[in-house]
């Protein structure tokens, strides 16, 4: 069967390119601005200067991240707004499933029989348990063997 579809094109940009992008730039950022001459007498001897160099690269480098995931959202939504649509000729085909007819119910067999799966034969369908029985309806099934509810 042919058909024709409307299909609409547009740029979308890639994430994770833009957030490493982000994270190197913000970690360049950090390098740099932990490299200025400062006064690093008042650092302790827990601190020196390449640890606070690394916590400032390491902190710009997430803020970084964060930026360039924006940047991405920012783009992606006017990449929308810019999208094109064309209109294609479609050639596609109905398939159809051939499914066996539903057999007769069997007057002889029970209502409550279990239930068999016609490609399965030797597989028998679970049977579900009765309503208002079990250890959570307080049925007669508990931890103890005992209804609770009843008081025996």
């Amino acid at each position: 069967m042919k058909d024709t579809i409307d299909v609409a094109v547009r740029r979308s940009p890639k994430y994770p390119a833009f957030i490493v992008v982000g994270i190197v730039l913000g970690m360049v950022a950090g390098g740099i601005l932990g490299l200025l001459p400062v006064d690093t007498s008042e650092l302790t001897q827990q601190f020196n200067r390449g640890s606070a160099v690394w916590l400032i690269m390491v902190v710009l480098g997430i803020v970084g991240g964060f930026l360039g995931a924006i940047v991405a959202l920012i783009l992606d939504r006017r990449s929308i707004k810019k999208a094109t649509t064309y209109r294609v000729a479609a050639e596609y085909r109905e398939v159809r499933r051939h499914r066996p007819a539903a057999a007769p119910a069997d007057p002889a067999q029970p209502d409550n029989a279990a239930a068999v799966d016609p490609a399965h034969p030797d597989r028998v369908a679970p049977e579900a348990p009765a309503a208002g029985t079990g250890p959570d309806q307080g049925g007669p099934a508990t931890a103890s063997g005992t209804n609770r509810d009843m008081g025996e």
